[in-house]
């Protein structure tokens, strides 16, 4: 079955709360795909899924659609999703895609946000849960419109970063009308031309924490590559003062 398929033949349609009230066709969108769960190494919990989606509309997102691939029924961010953003998050039940693979659980959550939502916004970011998108020159809210270990928030947990790209990977902010198919990196377009952003002005904050030494405690190896940087911490400090840190 081609992804084309398996995306028309997905019934979860009817697990997407209807969100009245809201504006027809909005800016910029996010599209998330996530499972929380209690054995995961990376200690992901809906805490920094809050935080996330916090920094997310401050950063300008004005809609997030929530892809939720879930093993069991108690995983499921469906009640809290509801309980906590009625209006701003769009669930979706995904757990039929489990278990996990690039192809039938991801890229199908991506290709049925821009089938879908793909008319609904003017743009859309497509990205997980540790990653962010950062501007260093610009840290006000909405920045993302205008160019498209003891700590509790996730944003100050983490604060060495490589010097340079870690890889050659990108995560894209897309204008929707133009997406022909996704991809995990790239999309392929039907018009216009996809072009790389200045890293000195806006980059992808990936915040995937302890992976190269299995989620221990740092080594000399790591702090050999990588070099301090706190400059997010300032957006994380506003969103704090506001008291965006409940589950």
């Amino acid at each position: 079955m081609s992804l084309a398929d398996i995306v028309q033949n997905h019934k979860g349609s009817d697990s997407v709360r209807d969100l009245h009230g809201s504006k027809p066709h909005f800016y910029l969108a996010a599209v998330i795909l996530v499972r929380i769960y209690d054995t995961d190494k990376a200690k992901w919990t809906k805490v920094e899924l809050r935080q996330w989606i916090d920094y997310m509309l401050y950063a300008g997102v004005e809609r997030i659609y929530l892809y939720d691939h879930f093993k069991v029924k108690s995983e499921s961010l469906r009640d809290w999703c509801f309980a906590n953003f009625p209006y701003v998050v769009g669930y979706h039940d995904w757990h039929d895609h489990f278990p996990y693979s690039v192809i039938e659980t991801q890229m199908t959550a991506y290709q049925h946000a821009i089938l879908t939502y793909g008319n609904s916004s003017t743009w859309q970011i497509q990205f997980d849960m540790d990653e962010y998108p950062f501007m260093p020159n610009d840290k006000k809210q909405g920045f993302l419109i205008r160019k498209p270990k003891n700590e509790k928030h996730i944003l100050k947990r983490y604060l060495r970063r490589t010097p340079k790209p870690a890889n050659n990977l990108d995560k894209p902010i897309c204008r929707t009308k133009s997406v022909k198919s996704v991809g995990i990196h790239h999309n392929e377009l039907k018009e216009g031309e996809s072009m790389d952003a200045d890293v000195n002005e806006i980059r992808m904050n990936h915040y995937w924490g302890a992976r190269l030494q299995n989620w221990g405690d740092d080594t000399p190896k790591i702090f050999n590559i990588t070099m301090f940087d706190d400059s997010i911490v300032d957006i994380a400090n506003q969103l704090e003062r506001h008291g965006y840190n409940n589950v």
